[in-house]
């Protein structure tokens, strides 16, 4: 009876043990629960990329900052341009940044934002680097004083149907009044048969835009292929320019294509800084380095304008360079503001030349 009782105490409690108990090993205990882990605050740097953070500043930092450029044609070279804020009360700048895949790349910002100053801080993904979905992480430093790291996820879906070669179009460094023109490629090897490029979308930037169809699968299978010529106006500004071309397309599900156009239309001759302060006690001497730039090489052959204590030298150098540094001297005599307005000369044709005006004080 004892021993039967036995069994039936072992069957109801389901313990897996020999009969007798000669042997038995004792059941492993389950792993205590581990304590949940707090989740990671996300970084304080990211509030700077939000864009309406100048006027919500209690607004939490999320754990990203996203954007996502969306379904491209393959070697689209995507760009996007964040808006940076300084929301604290110490200066700020980017120190280094981090790339999670060679398809990244950036326009290195160097410059130091002020309480409340803003700035741009531009990204590119190259989707001629992968095909399909890729999602990577820019991991942007900003210090000195105070470190975060923030995280800016960007995304595209690189298409196989449409390419583009190359990528974007870059102009580089183009003088002032000259129009130049470059080409590129867009090629369709889907199935639909009547796929076509129908037109370019109105723009107010200074770029020329046509479109040429150059080849076609023919009947019996999809396929098309268009030069698209970008053409820089030669009524262009002066300045960096950074903008999309966008063309449309007869495919209802993908009917864009997007160019970004880059090119920086430099004056015949810019002097920067163009306008200088100095400060300096009497007796003593403050200078200032400023530098003149030109499309192509040239030579200062003179800088008229000095007195009241201001001068301007020229470079030592007779060498014909494309930039020439001017040194900005005041050694003041006496206390009080003055201004001078200095040309600088060259040996351009047509005697071209610059101007540069400067404003000083003497001190006690």
């Amino acid at each position: 009876m004892r021993f039967t009782a036995r069994l039936f105490a072992i069957a109801t409690t389901g313990l897996a043990c020999a009969v007798g108990g000669a042997g038995a090993q004792p059941r492993p205990a389950p792993p205590a629960a581990q304590p949940a882990q707090p989740a990671q605050p996300a970084p304080w740097a990211n509030k700077f990329f939000l864009p309406d953070i100048a006027t919500n500043r209690d607004q939490p930092a999320p754990a990203l900052i996203t954007h996502n450029f969306g379904d491209v044609p393959h070697g689209t070279l995507c760009a996007h341009k964040f808006t940076i804020t300084n929301i604290y009360d110490v200066p700020m700048q980017i120190t280094d940044v981090r790339k999670s895949c060679s398809c990244l790349d950036y326009v290195p910002m160097t410059k130091v934002l002020q309480p409340n100053e803003t700035a741009e801080f531009t990204v590119t993904m190259n989707t001629g680097k992968f095909v399909g979905h890729n999602a990577q992480t820019f991991y942007v430093t900003f210090g000195p004083k105070f470190v975060s790291v923030a995280a800016l996820r960007v995304s595209a879906t690189s298409r196989t149907d449409v390419s583009v070669n190359p990528g974007a179009v870059t102009f580089g460094q183009v003088p002032q009044g000259t129009r130049v023109a470059q080409t590129v490629s867009v090629k369709y090897t889907g199935r639909t048969r009547d796929w076509k490029l129908t037109e370019v979308v109105p723009h107010a930037a200074p770029f020329d835009v046509r479109f040429t169809e150059t080849g076609r699968g023919g009947p019996l299978r999809g396929g098309a292929e268009y030069a698209v010529e970008v053409a820089l106006k030669p009524d262009a500004q002066p300045g960096t320019l950074s903008e999309q071309i966008t063309l449309k397309t007869s495919d209802s599900a993908n009917p864009l294509v997007t160019l970004n156009v880059t090119a920086t239309v430099v004056a015949p001759l810019e002097v920067a800084p163009n306008r200088v302060r100095l400060e300096a006690p009497v007796g003593e001497t403050a200078t200032f380095r400023v530098l003149v730039r030109a499309a192509k090489p040239f030579k200062i052959v003179g800088v008229d304008g000095a007195g009241d204590g201001i001068s301007v030298e020229a470079p030592a150098t007779t060498a014909a360079l494309p930039v020439q540094a001017l040194t900005v001297k005041f050694a003041p005599t006496k206390p009080g503001a003055v201004a001078r307005q200095f040309r600088v000369r060259t040996d351009f044709a047509g005697d071209a030349s610059a101007t540069l005006s400067v404003e000083a004080e003497g001190t006690k």
